[in-house]
């Protein structure tokens, strides 16, 4: 006897039978002849023969449609196999029938001996057997979720495949690079997770992997440097995208987020779903849960308090992410996590890297005082500069803010440029500052709106590099638009080496 397992990824067509058939028993003829009376007796019989049964999965994978192939039989008595169920055994009244029976979905693989008795008038019950493993398979979600549309400086994603942009999506680049759980379910040009059997367990998404695994510091979670010795820009908030069929999922949800650090778990119990459909959620890290969240490593998906479980038990999650508020103030404008919030998400026909990374920034530090030696700053080079040194590589930095609207504001920086000989572009080495109307995804739309700017400076001083006594301050009065929705836009055109640093927008006096 083999073990068959039926699983409805084959298509649900697969038909598995028994392996050595039995030999069929057909109508044997007796003839008996004597010489002088001519007669015959013919003794004819049929022997019931069940020969074999197919099997054929379908649905998520188990319902089981048993159909046997027999010959002088009656009737048959299927036994699906299954200890915990008393109605497992099911009745085909006449041959060349069939029955169905749908296993239960609490686990994802189980092994069932499936019994069948052919019956006929007369004779003795013929019965075979053959073993089989029930796969569970739920049918995948067959819709995803709106893409999201903020503000890429905003957030970091956990698991999303980007922003709507342009009748695509734009990958997020503050994100993680993996993360491990739950089953990844590609639905067109998106994925989704999937998560079975939330009854019984808990779906598990890792930070990171089992081999590589990541912690989530909410206080600085976006713009996290290598440097262990500086610390990123914080969130406030996590969003996700759930979908539940309630007739094989569940209505309530518990969403908890662990913390290996501490052991300590944050959680929200009796999350209301939507029946049939994408439900998008927004919490407050600080506030929503049980607790304020300050790390985790882990986010579990379980049945929530007071709901109900049915069949498989499956969600399905997207666009796992966190998120600060719109920035009234320059994030990084010492430069000191390098070039952190200030890459355009996607520039084409460009670069997004913003600058080049420097220590030669301003002796002067973020908060005015003197230190007494140059920080770091944001370097641009003959290479990276635009104008007529515009290549691939020219680079741009954008920074977007949301400021009050219709009120005055001022837009301060400092920079420095070598005074090296050099052949210089015509109108001289810049080091330009530009407060856009608006925000902008890609960096070339930011550029042809420089022609209608709220405010901009070329600074053409070259002294040389940040020192004690070299660096300019520069001040650009500026009126925010009806929207408040403003942008800092940094970029050179020089044949030497240029510096900003201390970049600041404050209100005016």
């Amino acid at each position: 006897m083999k073990r068959v397992k039926i699983n409805s990824k084959q298509k649900n067509i697969m038909k598995l039978f028994i392996k050595g058939i039995g030999a069929l028993l057909i109508a044997g003829l007796i003839v008996s002849c004597e010489d002088d009376d001519t007669s015959s007796d013919f003794t004819s019989f049929t022997q019931s023969v069940l020969s074999s049964f197919s099997v054929e999965a379908s649905g998520d994978g188990t319902i089981v449609t048993v159909t046997p192939l027999s010959v002088g039989v009656d009737s048959y008595m299927v036994d699906f196999g299954d200890p915990n169920s008393s109605s497992d055994v099911l009745a085909i009244p006449e041959q060349g029938g069939s029955v169905s029976y749908d296993y239960p979905n609490e686990l994802e693989e189980v092994d069932y001996t499936i019994t069948v008795t052919a019956i006929a008038d007369g004779q003795a019950d013929v019965t075979r057997t053959q073993e089989i493993t029930v796969v569970h398979t739920p049918d995948p979600v067959g819709t995803t979720p709106a893409s999201p549309t903020g503000n890429h400086h905003d957030v970091f994603a956990i698991f999303s495949n980007g922003i709507d942009f342009d009748g695509g999506l734009l990958s997020y680049r503050e994100r993680l690079d993996a993360t491990e759980g739950g089953n990844l379910v590609s639905v067109g040009d998106n994925d989704v997770l999937a998560f079975s059997r939330l009854n019984n367990e808990a779906g598990v998404l890792l930070m990171g992997t089992a081999d590589k695994p990541e912690e989530i510091i909410v206080a600085e979670a976006i713009a996290s440097p290598n440097n262990d010795d500086l610390v990123g820009v914080g969130v406030t908030r996590m969003q996700l995208d759930v979908h539940s069929v309630f007739s094989e999922g569940i209505d309530k949800l518990k969403l908890t987020l662990v913390n290996y650090d501490t052991g300590d778990e944050y959680f929200i119990d009796g999350i209301d779903l939507t029946d049939g459909d994408w439900a998008s959620f927004d919490y407050d890290l600080a506030t929503d849960f049980s607790a304020p969240v300050v790390r985790f490593d882990e986010i579990k998906f379980e049945l929530g308090t007071g709901g109900t479980a049915k069949d498989h038990s499956t969600i399905n999650v997207d666009n796992i992410t966190l998120s600060k508020p719109p920035s009234s103030m320059v994030i990084n404008g010492g430069f000191d996590l390098s070039t952190e919030q200030w890459k355009p998400a996607t520039f084409t026909d460009g670069s997004t890297s913003a600058f080049n990374g420097s220590s030669d920034g301003s002796w002067t530090n973020y908060d005015g005082t003197d230190n007494g030696s140059k920080t770091r700053g944001a370097k641009y080079t003959n290479g990276t500069s635009a104008g007529p040194y515009t290549s691939s590589s020219t680079r741009y930095a954008y920074q977007p803010l949301t400021l009050t609207p219709n009120t005055d504001y001022i837009l301060e920086f400092e920079y420095a440029i070598k005074d090296d000989e050099a052949i210089d572009p015509v109108g001289g080495r810049r080091m330009i500052a530009v407060v856009l109307d608006g925000h902008f995804v890609d960096g070339a739309d930011a550029v042809e709106a420089e022609t209608s700017a709220l405010g901009s400076h070329a600074g053409t001083i070259a002294e040389g590099k940040f020192s004690d006594t070299v660096g300019t301050l520069v001040q650009v009065p500026f009126t925010s638009n009806d929207s408040g929705e403003v942008a800092i836009w940094l970029y050179a055109i020089t044949v030497k080496d240029g510096w900003f640093d201390n970049i600041k927008v404050l209100p005016a006096p």
